[in-house]
């Protein structure tokens, strides 16, 4: 009998490691497909360039100026100089740790976002296929994650926002295995992660906010009341630690708002919600939001598959035990109020719906709790596995497609593809060429200002740039930006800067040059350097 259970486990084991190269391979595929080996060295691309480089420019700060974790800085100046926060920054400081060891490469921040992702695929994938005993429907469910153009894209970038995703989605399965298994050490696991997630971004709190409900009821001996199950046989220790926390998270996002008192608001830490906003700007946000951002999170066949299992769950919700009951009424309200305040952004950050993703994660795990009691008939599980197969093919190519249309000007797939409208094919090119047209040359040309003897710290005004830090970090500039529609409407904005010390002006654009602002430029500055449509000025003595 021993021998018979000792065998069946090498069996289990065995199969359970086919299983995960399985998927590994599947992974490497995704890899080539969403042509990631041909963008690893490529720049921040141009899609919410913005967000992008304000985290790599506090990377930057920190491997140019020490590493002084509590100091973080960008390359906009602004009222503080340069002293800025917004997330936890531990990614930052651990790419420019790692910048210190194998040298200055803006890939190391890919790839360490990108491993964050598939940890939190594979520890998902083992936690379903744990609970569900499917491989296919397991399998499906990490599919649908991984050709989410949403994810595919923001995976392999340098935003916060999919890193703060993966260790909530860990630290939701985590939570189902300790919930239902008692084991501690799925407790501090989850604890760690949740607690990194919501440091990293507040919006990742529902696993936080999740343990510590189910932890407190506990705790304080409420379970009669709730109805849910006895968690700890000691209290103690657990209670320390989710104190100790939650003291993490409020004292630093307290250190946040006050480290950023008079920053010139370069990061949003605070709420932009939909009663603030017109009835015009509403019905504008809930058009773009249907019609561009939800297919985006998923292709319009997947969203809908996911409405209908959130329809599927709430049909079928007295079959859920006690803890993915709670886990879909929370995740269901958090969708809903992240929303609603932050429903000013969804003009066009799309990115502000990667944290949204764990809905849908909570959503599938109750699917699986719901349908791993029910027989299927051997013919429904075989139409089932073809419709997974058929289905991951279509949605890898579609999220290539709009993955390569964001990444690579002119790219053979996305002509191809069907499925990509000539809207968005037209509005990709559009913004390739545009960029090449402006900011574009300022990604190479650091060595030769460089040459000319600009110094990293000398103050250079960089001109037009609607960011904080586009223009700044891909030059490795300290100093000001101006926004073009502010250069056009006030001729005098160079006397402002010219106050504060600056000693440079690059200048990248020239149809701004029968501007009063750009004919002032002759009175204060001298040209010394010009490259294709790239100006450099300096301020005369």
């Amino acid at each position: 009998m021993i021998e018979e259970t000792i065998l069946g486990n090498n069996y289990k084991g065995k199969l359970k490691l086919r299983i995960n190269l399985l998927l590994l391979g599947f992974v490497i595929v995704l890899f080539f497909l969403n042509a990631y080996n041909s963008v690893i060295n490529k720049r921040p691309t141009i899609v919410h360039q913005w967000r992008q480089t304000d985290c790599l420019s506090i990377t930057k700060n920190y491997y140019e100026e020490g590493m002084d974790f509590f100091n973080p800085k960008i390359h906009f100046q602004g009222n503080l100089n340069g002293k800025a926060v917004s997330e936890f920054p531990i990614l930052n400081y651990t790419v420019a740790a790692l910048w210190k060891v194998f040298g200055e490469h803006e890939f190391i921040y890919k790839l360490l976002e990108y491993f964050l992702f598939i940890l939190c695929i594979f520890i998902l994938f083992n936690t379903l296929l744990k609970f569900t005993n499917s491989a296919m429907f397991s399998f499906f469910i990490v599919s649908l994650l991984l050709t989410s153009p949403l994810l595919a894209y923001y995976s392999f970038n340098y935003l916060a926002d999919v890193p703060a995703l993966s260790l909530a989605i860990m630290g939701f399965s985590f939570l189902t295995s300790f919930y239902h298994t008692r084991s501690m050490k799925f407790f501090y696991w989850c604890l760690f992660v949740s607690t990194l997630a919501v440091l990293i971004k507040a919006s990742a709190v529902l696993p936080f906010a999740l343990l510590l409900f189910f932890s407190l009821i506990d705790i304080f001996n409420l379970n009669r009341v709730f109805k849910t199950e006895k968690l700890f046989s000691r209290k103690t220790i657990p209670s320390v630690t989710i104190v100790l926390s939650v003291i993490a998270v409020l004292a630093w996002y307290k250190y946040a708002v006050d480290y950023n008192k008079s920053a010139n608001s370069v990061f949003l830490l605070t709420v932009l919600p939909i009663w603030e906003m017109t009835e015009s700007a509403i019905l504008n946000n809930l058009q773009v939001l249907f019609n561009v951002m939800f297919p985006v999170f998923f292709s319009k066949p997947m969203f809908f598959l996911f409405f209908i299992a959130v329809v599927f769950v709430y049909s079928n919700f007295k079959k859920l035990n006690i803890f993915f009951r709670y886990s879909m009424v929370f995740s269901t309200l958090s969708f809903i109020f992240y929303l609603l305040f932050f429903f000013q952004v969804f003009n066009a950050h799309d990115y502000y719906l990667n944290n949204l993703m764990i809905f849908p994660v909570v959503t599938f795990f109750c699917v699986g709790n719901i349908i791993v009691k029910t027989e299927f008939n051997i013919n429904y599980k075989t139409f089932f596995s073809s419709a997974v197969i058929v289905l991951t093919i279509l949605n890898s190519f579609y999220s290539a497609a709009v993955v390569r249309s964001r990444t690579i000007e002119d790219d053979k797939l996305c002509a191809w593809y069907p499925f990509l409208s000539m809207e968005d094919k037209g509005l990709a090119k559009y913004l390739n060429w545009r960029y090449n047209s402006s900011i574009g040359p300022l990604e190479t040309i650091t060595p030769e200002l460089r040459a000319i003897g600009i110094k990293r710290d000398d103050l250079t005004l960089s001109i037009p740039d609607d960011s904080f830090d586009v223009s700044l970090y891909l030059m490795d500039q300290k100093g000001y930006t101006v926004p073009r529609d502010k250069f056009v409407a006030d001729s005098s904005i160079i006397k402002t800067f010219v106050a504060r010390k600056m000693k440079y002006l690059v200048f990248n654009d020239p149809s701004l040059k029968n501007e009063l602002s750009y004919k002032a430029i002759n009175n204060y500055f001298k040209l010394i350097y010009k490259k294709a449509h790239v100006e450099v000025f300096k301020l005369k003595e």
